[in-house]
């Protein structure tokens, strides 16, 4: 259940990306989903198409998910499962308001 739950927010998120104003959705908690939405209203964190276009550029691979994480009431961060081009699949981190990469991890 919760990850069907999980591919439809992800689901969610790929076609948000795609519309002229999109805003990331939070899986788990509509306080969250508020939050995010208030700080893209508010210039705060980048959308999600962007972050895409800064990740693709500087780490190659076919991304296969992605959330978006509260991390307290004004710090958010987009995680990313990449499958590298030598088929390793990743965790990436990437802060959402300065789409810098934060961490790359194994994600075994």
């Amino acid at each position: 259940m919760y990850r069907s739950k999980r591919c439809l927010i992800v689901g969610l998120l790929f076609t948000l990306a795609a519309a002229p104003v999109a805003a990331p959705a939070i899986a788990d908690d509509d306080l969250d989903h508020e939050l995010a939405r208030q700080a893209l209203s508010e210039g705060r964190i980048r959308p999600l198409t962007e972050i895409l276009e800064t990740l693709k550029a500087e780490f190659p691979g076919q991304i296969l998910g992605v959330e978006l994480e509260a991390k307290g009431v004004k710090s958010f961060i987009y995680e990313f499962k990449v499958l590298t081009p030598d088929g390793k699949l990743k965790e990436v981190k990437v802060d959402a308001a300065t789409s810098k990469i934060l961490t790359i991890q194994d994600d075994d």
